[in-house]
């Protein structure tokens, strides 16, 4: 008939073409925030474990030289390791150095850095403060 009007092929095809194309930048943006969201899980997870290390080294008393008496370490969760370095402050005039001098000072640098087990070249997290001895 002629007054009749309906879809084509090609019509139809544009239609699907235009809503696979939305359903694929909807699913993209969603993996891409969800990457996001386990940076984001995994740099906070580093952060809590070099936070209750710090904290379980502020809570031991002042060892001169923790090559010798270590400090107190803690468990660490998820897939990381961590390392500590300890740098002594030699006077008021003097910078940090990374071996025990002769005369303890009193105070030191304590670096707590946080690795992945799967990346373990860079650190996820780095936490750094002072520790000293209190009289």
């Amino acid at each position: 008939m002629m007054g009749e009007r309906g879809s084509t092929l090609a019509g139809t095809l544009v239609s699907l073409m235009i809503i696979g194309v939305a359903l694929a930048i909807l699913v993209a943006g969603l993996a891409l925030s969800s990457v996001g969201a386990a940076d984001v899980e995994k740099q906070v997870s580093a952060e809590t474990c070099a936070r209750r290390q710090m904290e379980a080294i502020k809570a031991a008393p002042y060892r001169p030289n923790p090559t010798v008496e270590p400090y107190p370490t803690v468990p660490i969760t998820g897939p990381y390791t961590l390392t500590i370095e300890v740098r002594y402050w030699l006077s008021p005039t003097g910078p940090f150095v990374d071996t025990p001098p002769a005369e303890d000072s009193g105070l030191q640098r304590i670096a707590i850095k946080v690795y992945s087990i799967k990346a373990p070249g860079e650190p996820v997290f780095v936490l750094e403060d002072y520790k000293g001895e209190r009289p």
